[in-house]
């Protein structure tokens, strides 16, 4: 039987949660605090769970977005109890949160699957990969020239604002406060900051992950821009946004300094986009309604306010 989670299922949720996320190397920890901070920012949001006997033993919930300009609801925390696996609860939820989509004349459904398996399991209920991600490495030796002196910022309106005027030009994306500092909630529960560099004349950030027990720096989110658009002519991709190519040098000079911050010697930095170029791997999924097509811009943003 499928029905909408209320706060009362809150403790069944998290115990399913924190199973889940122990599967894909999460702590307990790291696991309850995800739940609990999601469950946080989400509790007016639509959570389905299938119930076995009145006990919960799937779930997933429906976080509305908007991808290019049309509104849809992207698709998070699928997990189901181990012992309740492959009696078709999952797919059931999956039809069910296809069909309220439906019915709300939306786009459709968009998903990350977790692991690379998952990505034929979401495919053969419907889904299909429509970006990819690469991950490469920056090393600060190569940089030429100074790294900018990066702050470590908590500035909730200053990065929405660099947030929104990177996407808006190409993607029409806003971004609200509550989706900035739940993010920056998660990064400061996992060691990382959000950085920013300010010339002048150009401007960036970028949320950073990091890891004591190896040193490491992962860079999952970036953004340069300039204030002085009219002057640039050749362009190149960054991050699914478009940057100029003059602003190109001045991105190493940004990860440099974040190497300085954090004394290591390289950053894992990732970009997405929304075709594979050989190097990059399947990231996010979609289920289009009927008479849908997928955009040409493949970002979506989480209406987390």
């Amino acid at each position: 039987m499928i029905s909408p989670t209320t706060s009362f299922d809150n403790e069944a949720l998290k115990a399913i949660w924190i199973g889940a996320f122990n599967e894909v190397g999460v702590n307990d920890l790291d696991a309850e605090y995800y739940a609990d901070t999601f469950l946080l920012h989400h509790r007016h949001h639509s959570g389905l769970a299938y119930r076995e006997d009145g006990k919960i033993v799937s779930m997933l919930f429906l976080i509305p977005c908007s991808w290019d300009g049309a509104a849809g609801y992207y698709v998070y925390a699928c997990a189901t109890l181990p012992q309740c696996r492959g009696k078709g609860y999952m797919k059931a939820l999956l039809d069910a949160a296809f069909e309220k989509a439906q019915d709300e004349k939306a786009f459709g459904l968009v998903l990350i699957p977790a692991t690379p398996p998952l990505f034929d399991f979401y495919g053969k209920h419907g889904f299909q990969t429509f970006s990819h991600i690469a991950e490469h490495i920056f090393y600060e030796k190569d940089a030429v020239g100074d790294g900018f002196d990066c702050v470590k910022s908590y500035d909730v309106a200053m990065i929405a604002d660099l947030r929104n005027r990177f996407y808006e030009e190409r993607f029409a994306v806003q971004f609200g406060f509550s989706h900035i500092r739940h993010i920056q909630n998660q990064m400061a529960n996992e060691h990382g900051a959000t950085f920013f560099f300010d010339t002048g004349e150009k401007s960036g950030y970028a949320f950073c992950l990091y890891n004591p027990l190896n040193r490491s720096v992962q860079v999952f989110e970036w953004a340069v821009i300039s204030d002085d658009i009219n002057a640039k002519t050749q362009r190149i991709y960054a991050k699914d946004a478009v940057i100029s190519r003059a602003l190109h040098d001045d991105i190493p000079r940004f990860f440099k300094g974040i190497c300085r911050y954090f004394d290591v010697p390289e950053l894992w930095v990732r970009s997405r986009s929304g075709l594979s170029l050989g190097s990059e791997r399947p990231f996010s999924m979609v289920r289009l309604c009927a008479a849908k097509q997928i955009p040409e811009h493949t970002y979506f943003n989480l209406g987390m306010d």
